[in-house]
């Protein structure tokens, strides 16, 4: 069995010194490294790395471009989406997305994904509205390759626009709905819309402070009204004053509990 150095014997001083040493070398070097090289951005079709220019390489044989993995194409729906591409073993030859776009949609069930002339779910259920029908007007291609070939496109986007000012979903990319919005500011814009809805509420508070002054003065009026009239001399007081008054109040107190 070897003989273990125990650890009185070591000197930390001495390692801790050259460790910190060798992590300042290695800042130091990536900070030079940056500031000749720049940002590297994507080398998939080659670029330059400081001075170094990199070309892509395969089996000895230099690649002008790199192959695509997928192809664009649009669901019946309108929505866009990407189709891989299967490659033949050396390369040079692809099947154009064709596993996808074979798959076909049922405009009965709304069913989708399958590869046959029927609907499996409306054979199975033995549907009554198509009859498990081959029909092409209700069994539709799932993927279409050109936008404008889409059936039945759908509106994605309205007016309402995301509470963030920088946010992209602003102008025609906005939301359809109100609670769409607030599905997507929870979910991506967390801390901003907490700072946000915490400013709508403190803004809520000062509304509520300002209603409640013009109830206590409107209630003041009101009682100083009385008790004029309630003295020795009968002062004349106008019962439309005096009912536009009351309803304010009405108002304003109606105010205060909708916004408390």
């Amino acid at each position: 069995m070897p003989l273990i150095m125990a650890e009185t014997d070591a000197d930390r001083i001495s390692e801790e010194v050259d460790t910190m040493l060798t992590a300042a070398e290695e800042r130091e070097a990536e900070a030079r490294f940056a500031q000749q090289s720049g940002p590297v951005g994507d080398l998939s079709d080659g670029g330059m790395v400081g001075g170094a220019r990199l070309t892509p390489m395969r089996d000895g044989k230099k690649q002008t471009k790199g192959r695509p993995a997928a192809r664009r194409a649009w669901m019946w729906n309108g929505t866009e989406s990407l189709l891989p591409l299967a490659w033949n073993p050396d390369g040079t030859m692809h099947d154009g997305g064709r596993r996808y776009l074979l798959k076909r949609h049922c405009l009965c069930c709304q069913t989708g994904g399958f590869r046959a002339s029927q609907c499996p779910n409306c054979v199975k259920s033995n549907c009554t509205q198509c009859r498990a029908s081959t029909d092409r007007g209700k069994i539709i291609p799932s993927f279409y390759l050109r936008k404008e070939d889409v059936p039945f496109p759908a509106r994605f986007y309205g007016s309402i626009n995301c509470f963030l000012a920088f946010c992209p979903r602003q102008g025609g990319k906005g939301f359809l709905t109100d609670q769409d919005m607030r599905v997507h500011a929870r979910t991506r814009h967390r801390m901003e819309y907490q700072a946000y809805q915490d400013g709508m509420v403190a803004a809520r508070s000062d509304q509520v402070e300002v209603l409640r002054q013009r109830v206590d003065e409107l209630t003041s009026l009101l009682y100083s009204a009385r008790s004029e009239t309630g003295g020795g001399e009968k002062k004349p007081v106008d019962p439309m004053a005096a009912a536009h008054a009351a309803n304010a109040a009405r108002r304003a107190k109606a105010a205060v509990k909708a916004a408390a």
